[in-house]
């Protein structure tokens, strides 16, 4: 597999190598998470992979518009009330890079465990089959136990968030967890058309 990165220098040092069979998890507000994966499967697909994404209805278009990816949404084969009809079509999926961006709807429906235990699931197919997966998280929705549940379980977790500089409010950014380097300060993050990741936030 060709290394696999996001295309933003400070972001893809901080995290080190993403080798094969590598679960992301990116915790964010709103939708900076989803922005983020996206620049990941782009980046993916320039270097000649085939991608999926798994995202509720309302996202298909604007996913769509953004990536060349299999994009899935519930329908009579996938529904967010039935959890083993997902783990289902992602077995049957022959891309082996992906997004979820399905929590969100799905812990309003199930239990935490019940979601956590589909997105152990998921985890093991994709690892199985040596792919990369990109799961994102509002953290407004989720309280910490069950974020603490889901971080567990992923290798590499990147963390976006408003944080207080000198009396300033910026958006931030930072690498909470990685199996070859050690957590992250806070980097600041911006948009100019693109995602940059700039200078510490002390």
């Amino acid at each position: 597999m060709t290394e696999l990165k996001f295309n933003l220098p400070k972001l893809d040092k901080l995290l080190g190598n993403i080798s094969k069979g590598r679960v992301i998890l990116i915790e964010g507000v709103g939708n900076l998470a989803l922005k983020l994966a996206l620049k990941f499967l782009k980046n993916a697909i320039d270097k000649g992979y085939e991608v999926f994404a798994i995202v509720p209805k309302r996202l298909r278009k604007d996913v769509s518009r953004e990536v060349n990816a299999n994009v899935i949404v519930p329908n009579n084969d996938l529904t967010f009330h039935e959890l083993f009809t997902i783990s289902l079509i992602v077995k049957k999926l022959t891309e082996n890079i992906g997004l979820i961006d399905i929590i969100q709807p799905l812990l309003i429906v199930h239990s935490p465990e019940k979601v956590y235990q589909l997105f152990q699931e998921i985890c093991d197919i994709i690892r199985n089959r040596d792919g990369v997966l990109v799961v994102t998280i509002d953290k407004k929705f989720v309280d910490e136990k069950v974020l603490a549940m889901f971080e567990m379980e992923a290798d590499f977790v990147i963390e976006i968030d408003e944080v207080v500089d000198k009396l300033k409010v910026r958006r931030g950014i930072r690498v909470k967890k990685s199996p070859v380097n050690p957590p992250s300060d806070f980097y600041e993050l911006y948009f100019n058309g693109d995602i940059v990741v700039g200078e510490k936030i002390d």
